[in-house]
């Protein structure tokens, strides 16, 4: 097996001399597995290993397991580090199953991993029988060639070493080398979905079909080879990210449904979205750009959503909002919380800062009391050339998509507003030929 999966980490390119691997180590059978193999080829491929251990607050044995994995490790000279989270009261709070909360919560604890241990790749000990459910599951749930293609031997800094070899020779390799592991009582939970592929499905269809398991992983790479064909002829130039934004033109949607399946999930692959889309999905954002009312939204996993835009499907992945807080108008750099940077310099100098399509006002216009803030119900804005009107109004009048507007920065004393950050000044702090100071405003969304 060993042969085999070097091998394998040779034609994925994985491994490369010098690399820092973060390894997932349950202390099952399968992540034990892959922790001793990986300790026998560091020194004989030039890496350093680190074995994370994530205690999800599951089971009662999660202690026992984490000091089985400590122990081990201790015992053979690997670095470890253990991470200890809430599955349970993750999966209440954010009213999600067991098996989400685990997998969110478990992803993070490895990026976190990744980060303060400057790590540059992270193994996974997915194996082929893995693979094969995961294809199943995705099939059964609705998928396109996208979820047909089941995972990805390597996806940014994640690398799969045994995502071609069978379940059954790494029972064989740890029996082999006397590997201990741990067994998960919760893997005889048949009531998780994966759990009832794995133990009562796939074992019913493998009686009948012997391959069954090698021959689903092998559907899942084609898919993903043609997949990848038939995506790199579509042209992704127009789709742009901005923070936690993802836009698509709605033109691009009169394109063939092949080419525009693959945009949505090209989107949502560049916010980190993928897991847990389905066809379903996909079919309600493209639902959306052809009958959705401006400002419509369409629910996808994970707390994100699509909303139509004007001219434009927004992808975005939601966050908080801020608490409400107020920073004085000052000359200098402000950091807003929920939206970035605020850059005020005063200048006698200002024309041209208009001419750039700047903010600028008039200094002795400005009341000294104003301060920053997010918009209030009640605000009222006088625009450019006269008018008041009601802010949201104003904002909606100037196309500010509705979702930017909680976090774009107003200045105002009371509910009167004199700049809406990025978008204009109100006509009382306008310049005009007596105006001597200016102050010029720069805006900056994170």
């Amino acid at each position: 097996m060993e042969a085999t999966v070097i091998q394998y980490m040779t034609d994925h390119n994985m491994i490369n001399a010098g690399d820092r691997v973060g390894i997932g180590v349950s202390g099952g059978e399968d992540s034990m597995a892959l922790l001793a193999l990986f300790n026998n080829l560091a020194q004989q491929l030039d890496f350093e290993i680190l074995a994370v251990h994530v205690n999800h607050k599951i089971r009662k044995s999660a202690n026992r397991d984490m000091r089985f994995v400590k122990k081990y490790c201790d015992d053979n000279g690997i670095e470890f580090v253990k991470y200890i989270v809430d599955a349970p009261e993750y999966s209440t709070a954010h009213k999600v199953g067991l098996e989400v909360a685990a997998r969110e919560l478990r992803y993070e604890c490895f990026e976190k991993a990744v980060k303060k241990y400057k790590l540059n790749k992270f193994a996974l000990a997915h194996h082929l029988n893995d693979q094969a459910e995961t294809v199943l599951m995705h099939l059964f749930r609705g998928c396109s060639l996208e979820g047909a293609s089941g995972m990805a031997p390597k996806r940014g800094f994640y690398i799969r070493p045994f995502l071609e070899t069978k379940k059954s020779d790494i029972i064989a390799y740890n029996y082999r080398n006397s590997i201990p592991h741990v067994d998960d009582e919760t893997n005889d939970d048949n009531a998780y979905r994966r759990n009832y592929i794995r133990n009562v499905l796939l074992p019913e269809i493998t009686r009948e079909w012997r391959g069954a398991a090698e021959n689903l992983a092998s559907f899942g790479k084609i898919a993903a080879r043609d997949n990848k064909f038939i995506t790199d002829q579509c042209d992704m130039n127009g789709i742009v990210r901005d923070g936690n934004v993802v836009r698509i033109p709605l033109n691009r949607f009169y394109l063939p449904d092949a080419i525009v399946t693959r945009m949505i999930y090209h989107g949502l692959g560049l916010l980190g979205l993928r897991i847990d889309i389905e066809i379903k999905h996909i079919n309600a954002i493209m639902a959306l750009s052809a009958d959705g009312l401006n400002g419509e939204k369409v629910s996808l996993p994970h707390n994100a959503y699509a909303v139509k835009e004007y001219e434009y499907i927004s992808l975005v992945r939601s966050e908080n909002r801020p608490e409400f807080k107020e920073y004085s108008f000052r000359v200098g750099k402000t950091l807003v919380e929920g939206f970035g940077t605020i850059s005020i310099t005063k200048t006698i100098s200002y024309k041209l800062a208009i001419q750039r399509g700047l903010c600028v006002v008039d200094a002795d216009k400005l009341p000294r009391k104003a301060k920053w803030r997010f918009r209030l119900d009640g605000d009222m804005f006088e625009k450019i050339g006269g008018g008041t009107k009601k802010l949201n109004a104003y904002l909606t009048d100037k196309k500010v998509p509705a979702r930017l507007r909680p976090t774009t920065p107003v200045l105002a004393l009371d509910h009167e507003v004199f700049v809406v950050g990025g978008v204009a000044i109100s006509e009382k702090v306008k310049t005009d030929r007596d105006t001597i100071d200016a102050y010029v405003l720069e805006f900056i969304r994170q």
